[in-house]
């Protein structure tokens, strides 16, 4: 069955005009409305009307800046006209419902929809670093839930017991995720203060007092230096397990079916979406954090820039030094250099020594460029007359002198034709060159792919591995004039 896409589920539950009070120009003054009337109206939901029109007043008293469209009550002079007009768009909008009981009784009802669009609107809003600080402690139980023997066995708990724990679990993950992506937006806000900060002190103040110092960094702290990241890569391995468990799907499918009164197959594809998702959360984590860690680099890296920006290239000392650079042009106009050697100087340098540049020595120097590098193939300075024969002779010396996994293979083919089979390099002689790079190959390598298709693997031990810090206690084996340290070949 193929799930519904999320703007038809959307506009099933909510009407077109839902979020049109947000794309209006008058956007500030709806939102503020739907905040204060859902506050007002609590858990009942619903507001007396005349109370409803008063608190719209007063949020239109708090914008007069905004300026209303005609169907808003631009054209009206009573400001409770205006406010009736906010009321008839908050209804169009499904925002508020009017209710009308009787002659003098008349309601306003919060729409079911209006509140989870404000939590969006405040988590969206949200600037509060202590409201962030719970996400710790969120993957932290996350982490002792899933550590728990046998929390997942499908021998041991029941389908539903199996189902609440995965739901929980996915739930509390997913606004530790959320929680995490608000420490990631707090940091783009002290990006963009940096970039409109006015002066060297408030540059240094955001990066060492207020950055270094945020809340932000105890969230990051928390999660890299309390052994959150292995814990949850660990519980990742166990959950993938868990996922690729017939048993376990069965388990949770049967707790679905319970639960929700779903068919079987379509119980069975929730579960496994269900603990795919859990895997993808817990992996999620890691994938948060690695994007804090770049965005606090790149705060760090703007705030070196602005400050040296701000100090060298538009600080107040060059500035000083363009004055006082103007002023002795203006006061020695039409004056040579060499005319003022006896002048009395204008201060003492606390430096022992002053050397002035004028005149051509006082530009920039050129640059040198470097000679342009040779970069013809096969070829040197001394080689000049080399002709393609030449360079395809050289080209074959090399391959044949490469360490390829090829000719690793060939040799362990001919030395082990059965697999399982093992044999140690004091069991045979390298006849030549040739055969002893090959068993070098054999040493560099694990499996190659023969001329015939076939793949060969094979792996190597021996003393070096665990006398490697005494070379001396190693046997070797003479071959091809070399002596090699010893080892054992196994065909597997």
């Amino acid at each position: 069955m193929i799930p519904p896409i999320l703007s038809d589920k959307l506009l099933a539950s909510v009407s077109r005009d839902f979020f049109r009070p947000l794309t209006r120009p008058s956007a500030a003054i709806y939102v503020d409305c739907a905040e204060r009337l859902a506050g007002v109206a609590g858990e009942a939901g619903r507001i007396p009307h005349t109370e409803a029109i008063a608190l719209i007043r007063e949020i239109l008293a708090k914008h007069p800046e905004i300026v209303l469209d005609d169907d808003e009550g631009a054209s009206l002079r009573d400001a409770r006209q205006r406010a009736g007009q906010i009321f008839n768009r908050l209804c169009d909008a499904s925002w508020l419902e009017d209710q009308q009981l009787g002659l003098h009784e008349r309601w306003a009802l919060v729409s079911p929809g209006l509140r989870p669009l404000l939590r969006f609107l405040r988590e969206l809003a949200e600037d509060e670093i202590a409201e962030l600080k719970t996400f710790a402690d969120t993957v932290r139980g996350v982490c002792e839930t899933l550590e728990r023997p046998g929390v997942l066995d499908p021998r041991l708990h029941e389908p539903d017991a199996i189902r609440a724990t995965v739901t929980d679990v996915n739930a509390r993950l997913e606004s530790a995720i959320i929680q995490l992506h608000g420490v990631e937006k707090l940091i783009s806000l002290f990006d963009r203060r940096q970039r409109l900060s006015d002066s060297p002190a408030e540059t240094l103040r955001l990066l060492y007092s207020e950055f270094g110092a945020g809340q932000h960094m105890v969230c990051y702290d928390a999660l890299r230096r309390n052994g959150l990241l292995p814990r949850l890569q660990v519980l990742r391995s166990q959950v993938a397990d868990c996922r690729d468990d017939p048993l376990v799907k069965e388990r949770l499918a049967a707790g679905y079916v319970a639960h929700y009164h779903w068919d079987e197959s379509e119980a069975y594809h929730r579960a496994e979406k269900t603990l795919r998702q859990l895997e993808h959360r817990l992996a999620a984590i890691r994938l948060v954090a690695d994007a804090i860690d770049a965005r606090m680099a790149s705060f760090n890296q703007l705030s070196q820039q602005r400050y040296r920006y701000q100090t060298e290239l538009r600080g107040r000392r060059p500035e000083i030094v363009k004055a006082y650079c103007d002023a002795i042009n203006a006061a020695h106009a039409g004056t040579r250099l060499s005319a003022m050697r006896e002048a009395a100087p204008d201060f003492s340098p606390l430096i022992p020594e002053v050397k002035c540049f004028f005149g051509t020595d006082s530009l920039a120097r050129a640059r040198r460029g470097k000679a342009p590098a040779d970069l013809s193939f096969g070829r040197d300075a001394g080689a000049k007359d080399e002709t393609a024969a030449d360079t395809l002779a050289a080209l074959r010396e090399r391959q044949r002198l490469a360490l390829t996994p090829q000719r690793a293979a060939r040799l362990v083919a001919r030395l082990l034709p059965i697999r399982s089979h093992s044999i140690a390099t004091a069991d045979f002689v390298a006849a030549d060159l040739d055969e002893m790079l090959d068993l070098l190959a054999i040493a560099a390598y694990d499996q190659a792919v023969t001329a015939d298709g076939k793949r060969v693997r094979w792996t190597i031990d021996g003393p070096g591995k665990i006398a490697g810090l005494t070379p001396a206690a190693i046997p070797t084996d003479p071959h091809a004039g070399w002596h090699l340290e010893r080892f054992t070949i196994q065909r597997t």
